[in-house]
This record gives C-alpha cells, structure tokens and sequence, in this order.
C-alpha cells in the first residue's frame, strides 16, 4: 500500500496533475473576484464570493479527480500492463488503496490552498450561527394521526382508500413537511425552541408568506421571553430578525411568539420557514469543517472512479461517471417537484421509485453542501461532519475499492 502510494503520488507530480490543480485554485481566486456581484453590502458580497470562487475550486477538483481516478486501471488494462501489477506481492486491495490515497493527497492540497486563499480574502469574518428548527413532532407520527381522520372521512376518494397504507402515510409525511401554519390579524403562533441555555447573540430567521402567494406588508411582533423584535417587511423574503430587551434566563427557557397586528393574514411552514440562530464558533473553524466535509465528498468520488476504472474502459468510465455525477444532483430535485403519487400513472410511479432509490444511495454524497453553509454563515455541525467522514471517507471507499480489486483481479486483460 505504501509503495502503491508512493509511486502513484510520483506519478501526479511527474504529470504535473498536482501543479495544474493549484495553479487552477490561484487562477480562480485572482480572476473570479472581478466578476463577483453581491447585493451592494459586505455580506451579500462575502456570501456571493464564497458560492462562486471556493465553489468553482470543488467543482473543477470534483471533475479532475473523477478524470484521473477513471484511468487508473483501464489505462494499465489497455497498455497491458496490468497484468504485470495484479501478480506483484501486493494485493489488488492495496494497490487501489495506495492509488487512492495518492489522489486524495493531491486533492488534499489543492483544498487546503483554496483554503488559505478564502481566508486571507476575509480574515476578518463574522462567526458562523447554529440554526435551530422548532421542536416539533416527527412528521410521520403526525401523519400517521392525519391518515386515520383521512381515510375515515367520507369525503376521502375509494382510490385512495384502497391504495396502500405505506404509499397514503408517505403523501401525507411529505404534506406535513410544507404545512403552513396560518396567523390571523390579532392572533399569536408559538414554537418551542431547544436553545440550551444560550440568551444573547439571538436571531429569529423567517420566511413570512400570504395566502395567494403576493407580495404583502406584514405587520406583527415576535417575542422570546425578555427579548422581543417588531417585524415590519413584505412577504415572500427570507429575513432576519435580531431579539433585543434585557437578556435573562427566561428568555432561553420561554417559547418563540409571533403576533400578527396587521390586518391581513400571513401564513409560514413551521418546519421550513422559521429558525433560531445563535451564535457558534469563529469562520476558520467552519471554514476547515467545509473542507474537511469537501475533501471526504471528493475522496468518496476518486473511490467510485478507481472502481469503474477497474470495470470500464477510460472513456466509457469517465463518461459514465459524469452522467451518474449529473443525475445524482438532479434526483433530488425532481422527487421533491413530483405530483402526488396517487395521482400518477403505473410507468411515471415506477420511474419516481427508479429516482428515489437513487436519491437514497447518493444521499452521503448530495446531502452535504459545506460551500453553501459556508456562504450563509450556517454553522456545519459536528454530527453532520462526522456522518459524512463516515461514510465518505471510511464505508463507501473501502466498499468501492474492495469491488475495484475483485474486479481487477478477475478481469486484468483488456
């Protein structure tokens, strides 16, 4: 395995693959900036920054590093030559470990420049902030309750009441997801928030909307114990709101109110549109957590192009890498956009299930978004950290390069 490395390593500095890459992160943190447009403050310039120039630096490090893990061992399989690897003392197990390794190291430092770079640009940047959701119920325990009123009601199609429980609980799980909560002119909402003791630093973050979807005033107050904010804005935009007053213990314990005082109603989805943040750790730390979190989703790619490799030629390997990279990121989209699924054809349901048990293997690799939580000063969390080195630095890796040298093994002649 060490050997593997060591000669692998050789090999991307000889090529000038690890030079390409950093003078790629220094090409884009000079000329990117220029063509940055933010919302005319420092935030909204910082936030636009950090999604185009660190941004762009993964996603030319997520192409690069599938191109070269692609062609590890198809190229040997098509000059011959690895044949003459696969019989060497090592194993084949090592071999794509010590190859892989190589590449991680290479798109190691090419993250660790882009790194440097961010924040040298913003040394001076504001704390990242934990967002905290309302506690609430699970959504499919309330959805279980929706189910029995629902197929009680007489009112209730016989389609759906003949469908199956598991297909019925998961329309409404999805509904309760995009509940809106509706506040009339003089009524108050309330939310319990988890904030641990924590009463200074806070900010409630929400997303006020109307009932026909247009742009109205909203006229109300929120109130967390001693602390208290006057919401005075349209709807439809996400804003946030500081807490001020006399901070106390009360104001960490009480529930979050909002009182409409306007004169028309305003509706919000408790579970999407309303958060409490509080202050967390200073930028550099979130800034290595996003890079730690980058560098296992990159590692977890370099794995699954070290195994086509093994399968697939070098073109058919990297074009099938780039088409199953683009569906991946767009599965998610489409499940969540998909009508109900009582209400669609047998051959448009099968192709929603096709998509789901996509979205569910590719979960570990689309779910992080450590450049935009980054950008957004949303702090990443350490659970959250450590499930994505988990599984895309450690599970997935070793699973996919075991294949690799299975297949290697058995298949070392082109």
């Amino acid at each position: 395995m060490r050997e593997s490395f060591r000669l692998t390593l050789r090999a991307l500095v000889r090529g000038h693959v690890l030079t390409l890459l950093l003078a790629s992160v220094a090409l884009i943190h000079a000329l990117f900036p220029a063509i940055v447009r933010g919302d005319s403050t420092p935030a909204g310039w910082r936030e636009m920054f950090i999604r185009a120039v660190p941004g762009s630096v993964v996603a030319v490090l997520v192409v690069a590093v599938l191109a070269c893990a692609c062609g590890f061992f198809s190229r040997e399989r098509e000059t011959c030559r690895l044949a003459q690897t696969v019989i060497r003392p090592a194993s084949a197990f090592s071999i794509a470990v010590g190859r892989w390794m190589a590449l991680c190291a290479v798109a190691a430092a090419a993250l660790g420049l882009n790194a440097v770079l961010t924040l040298v640009r913003f040394p001076d940047a504001p704390s990242c902030r934990h967002h905290l959701a309302p506690v609430l119920p699970p959504p499919v325990e309330v959805a279980r309750q929706m189910m029995e009123e629902y197929l009680k009601d007489p009112s209730t199609p016989e389609a759906v009441k003949k469908a199956p429980r598991h297909r019925v609980l998961e329309l409404l799980t999805n509904k309760e997801t995009d509940r809106y909560d509706a506040i009339k002119p003089g009524e108050s909402q309330a939310w319990t928030f988890d904030t641990g003791g924590a009463c200074s630093g806070l900010v409630v973050r929400a997303c006020f909307s109307s009932a026909f979807s247009l742009r109205m005033s909203t006229r109300g107050k929120l109130a967390l114990g001693d602390l208290s904010a006057i919401v005075s804005n349209n709807t439809q935009a996400v804003v946030e709101f500081p807490l001020v007053g006399v901070q106390s213990a009360a104001s960490a314990t009480n529930g979050l109110v909002f009182t409409n005082t306007g004169t028309s109603p305003v509706m919000l989805r408790p579970r999407r549109d309303i958060e409490l943040l509080l202050p967390a750790d200073p930028f550099v730390a979130n800034l290595a957590r996003a890079t730690l979190q980058s560098f296992a989703t990159i590692a977890l790619l370099a794995a699954f192009g070290i195994f086509l490799s093994a399968a697939l030629s070098r073109p058919v390997a990297v074009f099938t890498a780039l088409v199953l990279l683009a569906v991946a990121l767009m599965v998610p989209s489409a499940v969540e956009q998909f009508p109900d699924e009582l209400e669609i054809s047998f051959a448009n349901r099968i192709g929603l299930w096709l998509s789901r048990g996509v979205s569910f293997a590719t979960a570990s690799f689309v779910a992080p978004s450590p450049v935009s939580d980054l950008a957004s000063g949303r702090c990443i969390e350490w659970p959250a950290l450590a499930r994505t080195v988990l599984e895309d630095l450690v599970a997935w890796p070793t699973a996919l390069l075991g294949l690799a040298a299975v297949l290697v093994r058995r298949h070392p002649l082109a």
